[in-house]
């Protein structure tokens, strides 16, 4: 692993095991030491997402040395464009209030998708607006605008039908309710059926993270992975999200 991949990867474990970093001194601090060094190696591409969450999420404005222009294909100069998270953000909620999402499912909908961005988890963010979700509601895979319903429900569970609308909703929803039971009775497990593609499963962990509840977020998944030994694809890539706080 060369010196430009380790950096990358200590400061994108940075952000995941510090969700709110961006807040804590010491963080930053360590995010602008990790960060300044990878801009200083000779070759970095100005144009990674890293230095947007830099200047975007923890205030810190580098640009790598010898990058900060490139060629264009008829041998001018082309300053490096970056488009901020509040510009891609409302992007995907106009987005969404297209396809006939309200105001608030919109609103939820771009906010777990940015942090994904925010995250460095490329895979989870802008990039699977229109593969997974618009594609999807054009298909008739799942739909902008279902109700939510709870099936079945006790004073600290809960079922809970999406009715396969879209899973970026259903998810914060189904955490709001579990950290509602969990405040009142000391635990909350909240299960949804028919739901779909949630976003990363670190959001929901960091909201329990943040109304003071240790929290834990899961989701089934697709046939894509072959068991030991196996050559079928049989089981699922299968999320499991814990929060940061610790068992006292």
């Amino acid at each position: 692993m060369n010196v430009a991949t380790t950096l990358r990867t200590e400061l994108l474990d940075l952000i995941g095991k510090n969700p709110g970093g961006h807040k804590q001194p010491k963080i930053v601090d360590e995010f602008t030491s990790k960060l300044r060094a990878y801009a200083e190696v000779p070759g970095v591409d100005n144009s990674d997402v890293i230095f947007a969450i830099g200047s975007s999420v923890y205030g810190v404005d580098l640009i790598p040395d010898g990058s900060k222009q490139k060629k264009t294909c008829n041998g001018g100069v082309e300053e490096p464009v970056i488009v901020d998270f509040g510009y891609m953000q409302q992007f995907m909620k106009d987005v969404f209030l297209s396809y006939g999402c309200t105001e608030d499912q919109a609103e939820i909908s771009s906010e777990v998708l940015i942090e994904a961005d925010k995250r460095g988890i490329d895979s989870h963010g802008l990039g699977r607006l229109k593969p997974i979700y618009c594609d999807r509601i054009d298909k008739g895979i799942l739909w902008a605008n279902r109700p939510i319903d709870i099936i079945k429900e006790t004073e600290t569970t809960a079922l809970v039908d999406g009715n396969l609308g879209l899973g970026l909703c259903i998810g914060p929803h189904c955490m709001k309710l579990a950290i509602e039971k969990a405040k009142k009775y000391g635990v909350g497990f909240v299960a949804a059926q028919n739901s779909t593609h949630y976003g990363i499963a670190g959001y929901y962990a960091t909201m329990a993270s943040d109304a003071g509840c240790v929290g834990l977020t899961g989701t089934n998944a697709r046939p894509s992975i072959a068991p030991t030994f196996g050559v079928e694809p049989m089981l699922g890539k299968s999320v499991l999200s814990p929060n940061h706080l610790n068992f006292v």
